[in-house]
């Protein structure tokens, strides 16, 4: 990695370490960060190996084994949670700094393409002590003896203060009120196209010069998964290696394809891609469906991630594309497929938020659980849209929220800031689970990023 040490050395004679430290507490005790474990935890490691000179600490493979207790020599290509989680942190540093922060002597940054702090004294505001044009000291120059006879010579009308109120008054309603009369009594003509859902997150999926792939779940990996009794990497997914693993979930017989080789897709998952097909026609955009593609997830290649916007629906035993992001969310939601019980962790509950969840479909009163998260791709150039649960049909789930503004809007509305930048967000929802579908979707709680 290369290290812009000039940068790093001119900040070193400017701010004393002291004083850094200091900043960096007085970050990491924010509000801004309170709520965000894994992000005070890589700001206060990159900040302390900054300080401290400790350079060869901050690479990314050396970040993910002391920050998030990856093992020695993981593949960072296909677990991008130290580049995924810094683009959260430089984005949660610029809010603190124009919100909370923005009193602070000093400014703490984490410039792209590394991952060394740097600490800059804060900019102070100069004011011009000129003058201003319309300020009553001025010097204006005297009017001459024959400039204030002209002037009072002059035929202008001089009205008291109440008089033009109501002279403006009585023009503005004769200009309103004829308009008025012909809004309210006019045709209503029917809208040309109706939108559907929160249109602020289309506008992150589904944009013009970049392809969105909608994934659906691949059933004939649960199945082999379910019969096998075994779990499959992404590596072995992406290059079939389970397929040479076949026992018991071969056919008798031996004349027809194993279980896991079949294309299988949940019925769930075609109803979500059905509506989600729509939604450029109804945002009034048909022209954005020829950016849209449907690819099956055994079809899939690591290149397809990196550019494109992503919508990957299902569980990593469905679909395990989702574990290339499942470092950079909150929520991890596993199946396990020895008892059957799919269970939904929170690696950074909030108060009162229990740190595990279970559903197992055999008790009764059950609710089953979905997850709908939206976060980046890997490049950071586009935005994935991540739809998982503790069973096959809890995608229905993701489709009540997604068309139910009840649901949506607090969620949307915390996540969007006040520049109309949609933060990403996860939403843990719980259904009732029932033939044919998920019903009482409710809102179990949401984290925004």
């Amino acid at each position: 990695m290369a290290l812009n040490l000039q940068t790093i050395s001119e900040n070193a004679e400017t701010v004393s370490p002291a004083t850094c430290r200091a900043e960096l507490k007085r970050v990491l005790d924010s509000r801004t960060f309170s709520k965000s474990v894994r992000l005070r935890e890589l700001l206060e490691y990159v900040g302390i190996c900054s300080i401290e000179n400790r350079f060869d600490d901050l690479s990314e493979q050396q970040i993910g084994m002391s920050v998030f207790q990856r093992p020695a020599g993981y593949n960072s290509t296909e677990d991008t949670i130290v580049r995924v989680t810094a683009r959260h942190l430089r984005d949660r540093l610029d809010l603190y700094y124009r919100e909370e922060g923005q009193n602070d002597p000093l400014r703490m940054f984490v410039p792209k393409g590394n991952y060394v702090a740097t600490f800059t004294i804060a900019p102070t505001l100069e004011f011009n002590s000129r003058p201003s044009p319309f300020s009553p000291a001025m010097d204006l120059p005297a009017l001459s003896t024959g400039d204030k006879k002209n002037l009072r010579n002059r035929k202008m009308v001089s009205w008291p203060l109440t008089a033009w109120l109501a002279f403006a008054s009585c023009a503005g309603l004769a200009i309103v009120l004829p308009l008025l009369v012909y809004l309210h009594f006019r045709p209503k003509p029917e809208p040309l196209v109706q939108s559907t859902g929160p249109e602020i997150l289309w506008r992150a999926l589904f944009t013009s010069g970049r392809k969105t792939l909608i994934v659906p779940g691949d059933a004939g990996l649960d199945s082999y998964i379910a019969w096998e009794q075994k779990s499959v990497s992404l590596t072995d997914y992406t290059n079939q290696a389970y397929q040479s693993q076949v026992t018991v979930s071969r056919p008798p017989t031996n004349k027809d394809v194993p279980l896991s080789v079949r294309s299988v897709t949940p019925m769930a998952d075609l109803r979500l891609v059905s509506e989600l097909v729509r939604v450029p026609d109804r945002m009034g955009q048909p022209q954005l469906n020829s950016w849209i593609e449907i690819c099956y997830a055994r079809d899939m290649v690591v290149a397809n991630t990196q550019s494109n916007n992503l919508i990957l629906i299902g569980p990593e035993s469905f679909n395990p594309w989702v574990m290339l992001y499942q470092g950079a969310l909150d929520f991890y939601v596993r199946w396990d497929y020895k008892s059957d019980v799919g269970i939904v962790i929170d690696r950074a509950p909030k108060p009162g938020e229990p740190a595990e969840l279970h559903y197992d479909r055999r008790l009764p009163n059950q609710k089953a659980l979905t997850l709908v998260a939206l976060t980046d791709n890997s490049q950071g150039n586009g935005r994935v849209l991540i739809i998982e649960g503790t069973s096959m049909g809890t995608t229905y789930g993701a489709l009540n929220f997604l068309t139910n503004e009840e649901l949506w809007r607090p969620v949307i509305h915390t996540a969007t800031d006040n520049r109309g930048v949609l933060h990403n967000f996860e939403v843990l929802l719980s259904n009732d689970f029932v033939r044919g579908g998920a019903s009482n979707t409710r809102v179990v709680t949401f984290h925004v990023h």
